[in-house]
C-alpha cells in the first residue's frame, strides 16, 4: 500500500455508522521504519490521532470499530510524513522528490518512492530535511564528525528567526537586513489568519485555527515557522 492512498481517505466509525473525518498526515518511528498512526481531522476542524493498531480496515473508506479507538493525544516528538522532501545520493545524485511511501500489511515502510526510482528501506543513511541515500557498503557512522557538536534544537522551545529590512534612507545605499530571534511560544493561542499547505502541497493548518504546541512542532518540521508567524491574529 502506498501512503499516497491513505491521505484524505476519510475515517468510518463501524458502530455509529458516521464517517468522522479525514486523513491529512501519517506519523512515523524515529527511524521511519513503521508507520504509528495517522491524524485526521473532522468536519469541525478538530485535529484527532488514530493508531494503525485500532485500524480496522483500509478500503476505499479507513473504518474503524467505534468512536473510542481515536485520541487526541499527540505525539510531539515522533516525525510526520517526509513527502516533498529531496532525496540526495551520497555520491551526489539527484534522485529527484520524495513522492511516495510504500508499507506493508503491517505498516512496516518497504520502499520510498522518488521520481526516478524506488528507494528501498536499507538503502535510506539518514532523513532529515533531506532523504540521504547509499547502499549496502555506506555506513551514516562514516561520515560522524569528529568535532563536538552543537546540540539539535529543542523542540520545546522552538525559535523563529525573520528578517527586519530597514527602510532606506538612501536609494543607492544597500543595508544588510537586522536578524531578529522570536520565541515561537507566542504564537500559541493565537489564530491562523489562512490556510498553511505542507511541503507536498497537503494542509496542515486550517484558518481560524488556534495555535497550539503541536501545530508548532507541525510547522517546524514542513520548515513554515516563518509562515505561520504572519499568518496569525
Amino acid at each position: 500500500m502506498k501512503l499516497s492512498e491513505i491521505i484524505g481517505k476519510q475515517v468510518f466509525d463501524i458502530y455509529n455508522a458516521n464517517i468522522i473525518g479525514t486523513i491529512h498526515d501519517a506519523c512515523f518511528d524515529e527511524k521511519y521504519k513503521k508507520i504509528l498512526g495517522f491524524y485526521f481531522f473532522d468536519q469541525d476542524e478538530n485535529e484527532f490521532y488514530l493508531k494503525t493498531a485500532n485500524i480496522y480496515a483500509i478500503g476505499d473508506y479507513i473504518t474503524i470499530k467505534n468512536s473510542t479507538k481515536v485520541s487526541t493525544d499527540f505525539s510531539l516528538t515522533n516525525p510526520l510524513s517526509p513527502l516533498g522532501k529531496n532525496v540526495i545520493g551520497v555520491s551526489g545524485e539527484d534522485y529527484g522528490v520524495l513522492s511516495d511511501i510504500e508499507f506493508d500489511d503491517k505498516y512496516n515502510i518497504t520502499n520510498f518512492v522518488t521520481g526516478s526510482k524506488n528507494v528501498e528501506m536499507s538503502q535510506i543513511l539518514q532523513i532529515s530535511s533531506n532523504l540521504v541515500v547509499g547502499d549496502n557498503n555506506v555506513k551514516l557512522q562514516n561520515f560522524r564528525p569528529k568535532s563536538t557538536q552543537k546540540s539539535p534544537i529543542n523542540l520545546d522551545n522552538l525559535q523563529v528567526t525573520m528578517m527586519r529590512i530597514p527602510e532606506e534612507e538612501n536609494q543607492n545605499l544597500k543595508l544588510m537586513p537586522n536578524k531578529i530571534t522570536v520565541n515561537s511560544d507566542i504564537l500559541i493561542g493565537k489564530k491562523l489568519s489562512k490556510d498553511i499547505m505542507g511541503k507536498n502541497k497537503e494542509l496542515i493548518l486550517k484558518q481560524n485555527q488556534t495555535i497550539t504546541a503541536k501545530q508548532l512542532i507541525v510547522a517546524k518540521q514542513h520548515d513554515k515557522l516563518n509562515e505561520l508567524f504572519y499568518s496569525v491574529y
